[in-house]
């Protein structure tokens, strides 16, 4: 039998041989460390997503097994149509949209919840260049964000979600809490939906 494909030499493995690691960040940082050493790459680590239609306990689960704090909401042609988040899943916002629609905390779904795509901050990673972490804390506290996306031009000219930058993992890498940053903002959010 004629084989169109010439049959490959192979070897064997070498003692003491390693494999590649996908390319690790540092875990401390500081003000002045490179932007992208506290971003998430969706290269190294992709999303976890979620349905419109998932619950927020089935959200939460899903968060819990993946050791993430955040979800990608996507629709069926896997376009982003928001984040959800495990801080607004486990805080009082979920209650209060329970309330607002008139159904009980296991009916509440995502889209009731996620924070819709054209309300989440993006920046391209052409301008992280030359940002530095301190860039990134002082976006967030100033956009009282707990999320920035990082956008890349694909070669067919749309824009792609490249990774984000999460208060969470700022603070973990940094050694502080930058939360309480927020926290004026968080209390504003809700005392504006109360009256």
């Amino acid at each position: 039998m004629n084989h169109p494909y010439v049959l490959l030499e192979t070897g064997k493995l070498k003692p003491k041989t390693t494999y590649f690691h996908p390319e690790q960040c540092p875990e401390v940082v500081h003000l002045d460390s490179p932007a992208i050493d506290v971003m998430t790459d969706f290269k190294i680590r992709p999303p976890q997503t979620a349905s419109s239609d998932t619950t927020i306990h089935q959200a939460l689960e899903e968060m819990k097994l993946t050791k993430t704090r955040s979800l990608l909401v996507v629709d069926k042609e896997d376009h982003i149509i928001g984040l959800i988040t495990a801080r607004d899943i486990q805080g009082i916002k979920a209650g209060m949209v329970a309330r607002e629609n008139d159904i009980t905390m296991p009916e509440v779904t995502v889209a009731m919840m996620m924070i819709p795509y054209d309300k989440l901050p993006a920046l391209n990673i052409k301008t992280l260049s030359n940002a530095r972490v301190g860039h990134i804390r002082r976006l967030i506290h100033e956009l009282g964000v707990n999320y920035i996306m990082v956008v890349e031009d694909s070669k067919e000219g749309n824009e792609m979600v490249r990774g984000y930058f999460s208060i969470s993992r700022i603070s973990r890498q940094l050694g502080e809490n930058l939360s309480g940053d927020l926290s004026s903002h968080s209390i504003a959010d809700i005392n504006k939906r109360l009256t």
